[in-house]
């Protein structure tokens, strides 16, 4: 089945009419590229039979995170929908090689944002291109969604800020040529870029997850580990605002990813419904797994639209924090039970097959990762009130 869908080119038209042949060219590329080298091997990096680093490097190679950036970095300049929609194609290949790049990206956008512009030159045309791998380190064992908490600290020596701390759950850590650091400073949560090589960086083993399982994801540990001044983002006590903007647009991306991982497990459960009969005739025919088909796809389309509409504003530069949570909540959730209907048409199969239930093993995290479902609907919630009416 092919990743860039009859769906996806009528709204390109749509969002992006004057652009349509650019953009599509650029998408269906991808896809043709990731249909034939990357969900192949899917099933393998999920059993851990096969690293996803090739993979993901080549897919970076293939120009998936230069669409968003100016030419003057090395990048396409197209629109933000356009990655939105790169990435859901790469959720639907492997959810663990979209969320690595997904993440490395995050990195691209914090420094294109916020950094100065010998960071930007220093760095991006690096990151965005795939020569160089990101990982945004943000979450500590006592702080993950509360990034005011940070307890990383980092203080000034001369010419050099030293870091101290713990970073927990990080995406492609000990894989990273450079990290995005939140750390304490006397003014407040402050942003470094911090290079592998840095004294004092280590890192701890792999985690195992339930989902997921082709990423890597271990501690970030910083022990007098020492950066350079020059790697401080933007001023002292900045980082917290910084942050916020980065993972906002990241929960749009991670919704789209998991726009791809419902997407693929659907497909899988419809082709099945129309193969396995039961009592006479093929399961599709039933009332209640058509029922299940109806729900599945609707809300897969529902979460697409939610996606593109915040990139769309994002786009414009317009506020669009509540409607990128709004976004990552209902998407995720969207895509768990979407994962889950899949493995019950399956049935038993869907229970015992790793290459069903996978896609639900996968899509779980994403409630998770990011700012949880609770503490995005806190913040949708705010926002909403704060409105007059």
């Amino acid at each position: 089945m092919p990743l860039f869908k009859p769906e996806h080119r009528q709204l390109l038209k749509v969002l992006h009419p004057a652009r349509e042949e650019e953009v599509s060219e650029v998408l269906s590329g991808l896809a043709a590229f990731m249909e034939e080298k990357i969900s192949p091997l899917s099933p393998r990096f999920d059993s851990l039979a096969e690293k996803i680093t090739s993979a993901r490097k080549s897919l970076l190679e293939n120009g998936i995170c230069l669409i968003p950036y100016p030419s003057r970095y090395g990048g396409l300049e197209l629109p933000f929908s356009a990655y939105t929609t790169a990435i859901e194609l790469a959720g639907a290949a492997d959810a663990s090689v979209a969320l690595s790049v997904a993440i490395h990206n995050t990195v691209a956008d914090g420094i294109f944002l916020f950094g100065s512009e010998a960071q930007k030159k220093t760095y991006l045309p690096g990151i965005i291109s795939g020569k160089k791998l990101a990982s945004f380190s943000l979450t500590e064992p006592a702080s993950g969604s509360d990034a005011k908490a940070v307890r990383t600290t980092a203080r000034r020596v001369g010419r050099e800020y030293v870091l101290n701390g713990t970073k927990m759950f990080i995406t492609n850590a000990g894989e990273a040529d450079l990290y995005f650091v939140l750390s304490a400073t006397e003014k407040g949560p402050t942003s470094f870029i911090v290079e592998k090589s840095a004294p004092g960086l280590e890192f701890g083993e792999d985690l195992p997850k339930l989902g997921m399982r082709g990423s890597r994801t271990s501690e970030v540990r910083l022990t007098d580990c020492r950066t350079s001044a020059e790697n401080l983002v933007g001023r002292e006590g900045e980082g917290f605002e910084q942050v916020k903007t980065m993972l906002n647009s990241s929960r749009i991306v991670m919704g789209a990813l998991c726009v791809g991982v419902a997407q693929v497990a659907y497909e899988k459960a419809v082709t099945y419904s129309k193969e396995r009969r039961a009592f006479g005739g093929r399961i599709s025919d039933f009332q209640l797994t058509r029922e299940k088909i109806a729900d599945m796809v609707t809300g897969i389309s529902a979460a697409r639209l939610l996606c593109l509409y915040a990139s769309r504003l994002k786009e414009m530069g317009l506020e669009f924090s509540s409607e990128a949570s709004q976004a990552k909540v209902f998407a995720t959730e969207t895509s768990v039970r979407v994962c889950d209907q899949a493995i019950q048409i399956f049935g038993g199969l869907g229970y015992t097959s790793e290459d069903v239930h996978r896609h639900w093993r996968d899509a779980r995290l994403l409630t998770i990762g990011e700012g949880t479902s609770e503490v995005l609907r806190m913040l949708i919630a705010s926002r909403e009130l704060a409105k007059s009416l």
